[in-house]
């Protein structure tokens, strides 16, 4: 059985891009992706060693600009999440910036202000995500049917409720104590050690994390008649077959 999807483009360093394929649209393959997703992490340790922070930041985002851009070029529809990532990635830039030339003063070194951005946004992922669930609107049961087409009786069924739930509290967990790690590394190891480290791990626990998630989805849908199963969903929207 044939799937319709709307496919999803990559997480890049915490930025996430809406894209709409049709099925008749040829697939745009993964090099220029890859470069995009792991350009920024190299300019920035690349640039903060040979430069300075500032440096470093900015060309990071510049470089995550570019992508957006290139993606709009490449005729794919960028959704209004990849916009909205590039504009707070602009705006940490710019505190970061800021402080680096002593026209703003927090008190902390502008290392501290750059990742400390980024420790605080993940907080309040997890708070926002876990507010999905409280409010009774779990993010993954909004989110999953707008990458792949379930049959209604799968969406609507009790089941596939109680597993988005669970899923969303998954990501809550990870997104808080990937932040806590974050944290307490920083603060027990050098700048260049913290971000290689850190790197590393949350790319293996992420792509574990993400594994187990969907493993544990196709486990608690397989029972209903209409749920096509995990392997023939991916197939379907292109990420097994490229």
């Amino acid at each position: 059985m044939a799937v319709p999807v709307r496919q999803t483009g990559r997480m890049d360093s915490g930025d996430v891009n809406e894209v709409e394929i049709s099925s008749h649209e040829p697939r745009r393959k993964g090099s220029g992706s890859t470069l995009d997703q792991y350009m920024p992490v190299l300019l920035f340790f690349a640039l903060y060693n040979l430069v300075n922070i500032k440096a470093a930041v900015i060309a990071s985002t510049l470089w995550s600009i570019k992508a957006t851009v290139s993606r709009r070029r490449a005729g794919l529809e960028i959704g209004w999440w990849l916009p909205s990532v590039t504009v707070y990635l602009i705006l940490r830039s710019g505190v970061t910036i800021l402080v680096d030339e002593e026209i703003v003063d927090f008190g902390i070194s502008s290392e501290a202000v750059y990742f400390g951005i980024g420790f605080v946004t993940k907080f309040l992922v997890g708070l926002g995500f876990a507010v999905t669930i409280i409010v009774g609107k779990p993010f993954v049961a909004w989110v999953i049917p707008k990458v792949v087409d379930l049959a209604p009786s799968v969406i609507e069924s009790r089941a596939y409720t109680r597993a988005m739930v669970n899923v969303t509290w998954l990501i809550v967990a990870f997104e808080w104590v990937s932040a806590t790690w974050d944290i307490w590394l920083f603060n027990n190891a050098g700048l260049n050690l913290f971000f290689l480290t850190r790197t590393g791990v949350n790319f293996v626990m992420s792509f574990i994390a993400i594994t187990g998630a969907l493993v544990y989805i196709d486990r608690k849908l397989d029972p209903l008649e209409e749920y096509p199963g995990i392997t023939q969903l991916l197939e379907s929207s292109g990420r097994l077959s490229q």
